[in-house]
């Protein structure tokens, strides 16, 4: 069984972009945990066990990184059972909304020894502030860059082309009653790891389309989408990591099927990206100059990125000695033993 590996928030050219409203669609929902506490608590750990027994019981299980640490999780889902887990502090702030009867509140900073910690209020402020500054000055980079980014493609989009090879894409796809779900998340982020894409899974079939930097191929994406929606069948929308309102892509999880654009000349057998556009008038020796800036600004903003993980490394330091693991296994065992009636 696949599991299948997203981002559900983003470090983009506008600034933090959210999609945990995604991690699982509301019509889905039947339990919601909302996990809150500090750098260090345990919230990842805590969902990857979760995520880890339900995998054990045969359950999908849907995997949401942290743009921030690839290799820690803001959330989990379990599709056919309804059930999701998500990290609900900032800068994705998230609380229950059906409190009790639906979604529960695991506050894993009730596991901390506060009095213990009050002596180091300082440098925790401190510490916050700078990662802080260098969160500010990565998303200033990378407004740059998506400006500069704009500006290197030279093409222009064809749309009679581009509508030829949507219904190429769409003519074998199945018709189902009602309308299909669209859901919003990233398959690739900047992070302090560098820029970082989730891999597809193995089952899945790929129709890999060419885009150089600066050409987005949305309206081709958002043709396939709506075909497929209209068919009554589940879409996933992948959003640039740059510019998150436009799509680098789709995901049709029931066909295992998924439509990716990818650098000219990286995959064999793309399609052409020279087929589905028109020269533009800027010169190449222009394009290279901000081809070149580009990539510089890029570069400036995963630093920032990873000297704010650095920093949080630090931060995380004043917690974890500080708290109850104990309690917070009592916490993971309730959670487990929930998990184990429900997909009995």
């Amino acid at each position: 069984m696949e599991d299948l590996h997203f981002f559900a928030g983003g470090n983009t050219g506008i600034g933090f972009c959210s999609c945990f409203e995604d991690i699982l669609p509301k019509e889905r929902r039947k339990r919601m945990f909302y996990l809150k506490g500090g750098p260090g608590v345990g919230k990842s750990t805590l969902m990857r066990r979760a995520a880890q027994a339900a995998a054990q019981a045969g359950q999908r299980v849907e995997y949401y990184h942290c743009s921030s640490d690839p290799d820690s999780l803001d959330g989990i889902a379990l599709p056919d059972l309804g059930w999701a887990m998500m990290d609900g502090t900032s800068p994705h702030v998230y609380d229950p909304v059906i409190p009790g009867a639906q979604d529960t509140l695991l506050s894993l900073g009730d596991c901390l020894d506060e009095p213990a910690m009050r002596s180091g209020a300082k440098e925790i402020a401190a510490l916050q502030e700078e990662i802080s500054l260098r969160f500010q000055r990565c998303y200033s980079f990378l407004s740059a860059a998506g400006q500069l980014g704009r500006l290197c493609a030279g093409q222009t989009l064809r749309d009679d082309r581009l509508h030829r090879l949507a219904k190429q894409c769409t003519e074998q796809l199945p018709r189902r009653g009602g309308r299909g779900l669209c859901r919003r998340l990233f398959a690739e982020s900047f992070t302090p790891k560098g820029q970082v894409q989730q891999p597809i899974p193995d089952g899945y079939t790929v129709r890999w389309v060419e885009c150089p930097v600066g050409l987005c191929l949305t309206p081709l994406w958002q043709e396939i989408s709506w075909t497929a929606c209209w068919q009554g069948l589940p879409v996933v929308h992948l959003l640039n990591p740059l510019w998150p309102e436009e799509l680098d892509g789709i995901l049709l999880p029931e066909q295992k099927l998924a439509f990716r654009t990818c650098l000219p000349e990286s995959r064999p057998g793309a399609a052409s990206w020279q087929e589905l556009t028109k020269a533009g008038s800027q010169p190449e020796k222009e394009r290279g100059y901000d081809r070149n800036a580009f990539e510089l600004m890029i570069c400036r903003a995963l630093e920032q990125l990873s000297a704010a993980k650095q920093l949080h490394d630090e931060l995380e330091q004043h917690y974890i000695p500080h708290m109850d693991f104990d309690r917070w296994e009592r916490m993971l065992d309730h959670v487990l033993g929930e998990l184990a009636e429900a997909v009995q």
